[in-house]
């Protein structure tokens, strides 16, 4: 035992003053953090070092008292070590000891603890594919409600990030892609949906073109907190614990419906009322000047907080259908949690990577072991990553990249930092789907940040399609109030889609293009950045079956007769509007899987590839060294 401990013995016991939020403390930490992770065997050794707590009943967890009273940190070291197969957790096995005990009881004798178990991402490694991770964000869509954990069957939870770093140098991986959500896409419907991921990846099957996920590559899904409109227990609870804070903002708005409500009357029976009154049209509510008959003055009090209550109850309802659709709050956590809880993890991924793994692992030949150490540390060469980021999660990859970019430099650093990441992650590709990102962003005075992220991805593929109408309609609704302009808010990325024109040759060329309403125009304006815009390789799905139920051609006739049938099946669920790209048996993942499977090859077989993709389907593509520009040609398909 080489540490000193700074509090007086084993056990502990409770203060009076602080025992109840302690309980609640560390029992939290424990319901909501990875099972035999560092922050959570942290948290259960202080449990174990406290008595049960006076009419508490004694509970089990993972065949240990929750808390145990007990009298040695030897003791304890080896309770926690008995509850687990160590050979399932090896990092566990090798850090978890008396030493490591004392450490965390220290950590909590001098008030050190919230920085000791202070983890913003938690890391799972996919039980029977060795290459599939999980990376998950550990701050929650309301602290009122306890975070869903990943299936314990499926994913085995790590030690630390120090733990994924070994895993990865002794694979020696050479290619890594993170993929993350989008708006509305809780915790359980996030693991569904990369678990599929994962077996359509990883399988084995026959010998094709897409190809599958090679022992040398690692396929992260990054979560971030975000929650299901309408129905998440979050929405409701906060209210019931905040009933001040809830009284509050009625208040507030009962005042401003009130003053507002009063303007509102005093317009109508000053203006509208007599006006109609001309015209033969009777409404309930008097002209103004009959406050001055004092024998309707009730009727007319009676009008007057009728209309201000009309319009408490429109405002009222109109902010409480923003707050359950969820869209602001999840683009708050996307920014403010999702964004640089991801940066963290590369940042660390990259310290650790470059650190030897073998120097906290037993061996019993440890001259051999140096040599291959060694090797690891002259020879690991930079990892190739591969970025995916579908609708919303598609801001959270441009804010990493934006936090990121004061490692990487602005453009005067870019010729020769090229498209580093760190010392041993380098970026590669760049995948939105259907990205939630305001298209002024590829404007001029609007790209201080994104200019330095795109230019130093080796290649950028967007998959989009005018036929969202999640991207068309709530995010303006959305961030009509947010965004500093009204085109920021209804012109979004992931509606971008390919459009035939003329070319001066007279020849059909597609190009980018989005749709305001029934009308479209160009994508590129003659503000826009022409050089970010040819860096983008366009993939327009609109037409693509599980995205899209009609085969309508797109013009002004056709507009809402397309928008009204696909959402009509988007409610019935026959179709996906918006997370479409995703599902493994569409063309838009075979595009993927053949995106992040196949290195090595030319950019001419790169391309003769996903044109072979869509060939027979109705998916276009424009690929990035073909022009792009400001066309003012007629729709073809009017």
């Amino acid at each position: 035992m080489g540490t000193k401990r700074i509090y007086r013995g084993l056990p502990l016991y409770w203060h009076q003053e602080t025992m109840a939020n302690d309980q609640q403390w560390l029992e939290s930490i424990v319901r909501n953090t990875a099972p035999f992770s560092d922050a959570w065997t942290k948290a259960r050794i202080v449990q174990l070092a406290y008595a049960v707590p006076k009419g508490i009943k004694t509970q089990i967890l993972y065949n240990l008292p929750l808390y145990g009273g007990y009298t040695s940190e030897l003791e304890i070291a080896q309770a926690l070590r008995s509850s687990c197969n160590l050979e399932e957790y090896p990092d566990f096995d090798t850090q978890v000891n008396e030493d490591y005990v004392i450490r965390a009881l220290n950590s909590w004798h001098n008030k050190q603890f919230a920085k000791a178990v202070s983890r913003n991402f938690e890391i799972y490694v996919d039980r029977e594919y060795s290459n599939s991770f999980l990376v998950v964000s550990t701050a929650r869509t309301s602290l009122n409600v306890d975070r869903q954990l990943p299936p314990l069957a499926k994913f085995r939870p790590l030690f630390n990030i120090a733990e994924m770093g070994r895993l990865m140098r002794m694979g020696n991986f050479e290619r890594l892609t993170l993929k993350t959500h989008g708006y509305a896409t809780p915790a359980f419907k996030f693991y569904q949906e990369f678990i599929a991921e994962i077996e359509s990846l990883s399988v084995k099957g026959p010998i094709n073109k897409i190809g599958t996920l090679e022992n040398r590559s690692v396929y992260i899904g990054y979560h971030w907190p975000s929650e299901m409109p309408l129905i998440h227990p979050g929405l409701w609870s906060d209210m019931g614990e905040q009933k001040g804070l809830s009284l509050k903002f009625l208040f507030i708005v009962a005042l401003l419906a009130w003053i507002f409500g009063t303007g509102f009357y005093i317009i109508l029976s000053l203006i509208v009322v007599p006006l109609l009154d001309l015209l033969g049209i009777k409404l309930s509510l008097s002209p103004l000047w009959h406050w001055f008959n004092w024998h309707q003055i009730s009727d007319l009090i009676a009008q007057w907080n009728g209309v201000t209550l009309t319009v408490f109850v429109l405002w009222l309802l109109l902010m409480q259908i923003l707050r359950i659709s969820v869209y602001q709050r999840d683009r708050y956590r996307a920014i403010h949690y999702g964004a640089p809880d991801l940066a963290e993890f590369f940042w660390r991924l990259d310290k650790v990577l470059g650190e030897n793994p073998y120097t906290s692992m037993p061996f019993y030949e440890p001259q051999k072991e140096t040599i291959i150490a060694n090797y690891y540390n002259q020879n690991f060469p930079p990892m190739n990553v591969n970025l995916i980021g579908h609708s919303m999660g598609g801001l959270v990859i441009i804010n990493v990249l934006r936090i990121l970019s004061d490692r990487f430099g602005k453009e005067d650093r870019l010729e020769y930092e090229k498209n580093n990441m760190g010392d041993y992650l380098q970026l590669d590709k760049l995948i939105l789907t259907s990205p939630d990102i305001p298209l002024e962003f590829l404007r001029e005075g609007r790209n201080n940040y994104v200019r330095s992220a795109i230019l130093r991805c080796n290649e950028i593929y967007l998959f989009s399609s005018d036929r969202d109408l999640i991207l068309r309609y709530l995010s303006i609704l959305g961030n009509w109030f947010s965004e500093p302009s009204i085109e920021m808010s209804g012109l979004r990325l992931g509606n971008v889609y390919l459009k035939p024109c003329k070319n001066p040759n007279n020849q059909i060329v597609y190009q980018p293009y989005i749709r305001v309403m029934i009308s479209s125009q160009s994508a590129v304006q003659p503000t826009s950045a022409y050089d970010l815009f040819e860096k983008f390789n366009y993939i327009d799905c609109s037409q693509m079956p599980g995205l899209n139920c009609i085969s309508l051609p797109l013009n002004v006739w056709t507009s809402l007769i397309i928008d009204l049938t696909n959402t009509l099946f988007f409610i019935a669920g026959k179709v996906d509007i918006h997370g479409g790209y995703h599902f493994t048996n569409t063309t838009s993942f075979d595009i993927l899987k053949f995106l992040i499977t196949r290195d090595g090859l030319s950019r001419t077989e790169t391309l003769a590839e996903i044109n072979h993709l869509i060939s027979g389907k109705p998916v276009l593509f424009l690929p990035s060294d073909q022009q792009v520009g400001n066309s003012s040609d007629p729709d073809l398909e009017d």
